[in-house]
């Protein structure tokens, strides 16, 4: 299986090559999606924009809207993509639409179709292993942010291709560690009390859940 790697979602080639992605967004659409399918949810839908997901739970009985905007909440959505504040809401079977800054936009660059994968440093065990089982091309993406790469994204790539070459020993690990709450994206995290969901985020391989595109709809394909 050929692995290539990009670090910022806009590397990613047009047209779209015929291969399996692997979507990177560790704080935080990612680690989000991996939680609310933990929690219950049916499935998440991605979207790319405000309009579109509003239109989703309009559509959709009993919709739960969840999104951030630059960081900030999305008026008439229900929940920030927090994972730790997902276990006080009730999630079982919901149908949850999604809108993040990067993450569920790079899913919409990459575009519709069957071979979307979500790992962050919570799963990426179990995403190189599903990836091992399916063997085929594949395109590991950092979404980055507003077009330039992100160091928690980078280092969560990295270390869904320690897994899958074998292991990730204590060197690899700690770097990873180091990374993430070494960017900018952790200290703003930090400085408006969101410091848990790093300690979440630090949690690695916690999970074996592994999103995966179905009919536009992130399920858990880990088995």
């Amino acid at each position: 299986m050929t692995v290539r790697r990009v670090d910022r979602l806009e590397d990613v080639p047009s047209p779209t090559p015929d291969a399996d992605f692997v979507v990177v967004d560790v704080i935080m659409a990612s680690t989000a999606i991996v939680r609310l399918l933990e929690q219950g949810a049916e499935y998440v839908k991605p979207f790319g924009g405000i309009e579109e997901a509003r239109g989703f739970a309009e559509r959709v009985e009993d919709a739960v809207l969840v999104g951030e905007q630059a960081g900030a909440p999305v008026d008439g959505f229900d929940l920030l993509p927090l994972p730790s504040s997902f276990g006080d809401h009730d999630l079982e079977g919901a149908r949850v639409g999604m809108l993040t800054t990067n993450g569920t936009r790079a899913v919409e660059s990459i575009g519709a179709h069957e071979n979307i994968l979500v790992a962050s440093t919570v799963n990426a065990r179990a995403v190189a292993e599903v990836l091992a089982e399916r063997d085929r091309e594949t395109w590991l993406v950092a979404a980055g942010r507003y077009g330039e790469p992100t160091p928690e994204d980078t280092a969560g790539v990295r270390l869904v291709e320690a897994h899958y070459d074998g292991g990730v020993n204590d060197e690899v690990a700690q770097d990873v560690r180091d990374s993430v709450t070494g960017s900018d994206t952790a200290d703003w995290i930090r400085n408006v009390g969101l410091g848990e969901e790093l300690d979440g985020i630090l949690r690695f391989d916690s999970t074996d859940t592994v999103p995966r595109t179905d009919d536009g709809v992130f399920v858990d394909g880990s088995g």
